[in-house]
């Protein structure tokens, strides 16, 4: 039987907080050093790193045409990335199959709202309720036979975190994985799947910079479950022109001749 082909998983980190304490702390090489550990020992991931001091962001075209899935994790700088490194994101997903997986609050990234339907830093639409105290979580498998959630008991249970809490002002999911009981009451979907023309999305909530949960077992599992899933078969590829997304018309009227 052949070898299965290779993921290639691309991780975004903005490389910000985690350069100083008290992140630094928790994740001294970085918090995209403690999410690509997820899949250091796995040979089914090829894994490479962008931060947001890099040029481009560090995704190039180059860069992005050899990810079949982007792992997003954001927070301060998620207004000061640039336009059309978002818009190339999103092209990606939407003409070519890439996947994309939001971490916590890269809920609030460009590409991640664009590609949602939702008018960027507007208001009251598109935030919700955020509480950085480090409540204990229980994220509650609510579709146990998604590929997603395998290798996953009932709930993933995190000492602390940041709370996110209901209404999250998203559209319905296409399916939701996951559901987040926090110990002061708050509950929120942590675990939500969409699809964008060719592409698929998943947002995951947990991840509060300040808390180690990118090292806790479940967690990395739920990272490489993801990635299986988001990846298109056979990798993400570049498409030839635009086809049925390029917006031309495509009809044949000759019969009205």
């Amino acid at each position: 039987m052949p070898d299965s082909p290779t993921i290639r998983v691309t991780v975004f980190c903005e490389h910000n907080q985690d350069r100083y304490e008290p992140v630094s702390k928790v994740y001294p090489d970085g918090i995209h050093a403690a999410i690509a550990g997820a899949f250091a020992d796995d040979p089914e991931f090829r894994v490479a790193i962008a931060t947001q001091d890099m040029t481009e962001h560090g995704l190039t075209e180059d860069v992005l045409n050899h990810t079949d899935v982007l792992i997003w994790w954001s927070h301060l700088d998620n207004p000061k990335l640039d336009d059309a490194v978002a818009s190339k994101v999103c092209r990606r997903v939407v003409r070519d199959g890439m996947g994309f997986l939001a971490l916590h609050s890269a809920s609030f990234s460009k590409p991640w709202q664009r590609l949602l339907g939702i008018e960027y830093e507007a208001g009251e639409w598109g935030r919700f309720r955020t509480m950085p105290n480090g409540e204990k979580s229980r994220h509650w498998v609510i579709t146990p036979g998604h590929p997603i959630c395998e290798g996953i008991g009932d709930f993933i249970e995190i000492p602390n975190d940041e709370m996110y809490g209901e209404p999250m002002l998203i559209p319905d999911p296409e399916k939701l994985l996951f559901i987040a009981w926090w110990e002061g009451g708050d509950v929120c979907r942590s675990g939500c799947l969409f699809e964008r023309g060719r592409g698929k999305l998943f947002g995951f909530t947990p991840g509060h910079e300040d808390f180690p949960i990118y090292y806790q077992r479940e967690v990395r599992q739920v990272l490489r479950n993801a990635a299986r899933y988001l990846a298109p078969p056979g990798g993400a590829q570049m498409v030839d022109g635009e086809g049925h997304l390029s917006g031309e018309p495509r009809e044949d009227l000759s019969h009205r001749m």
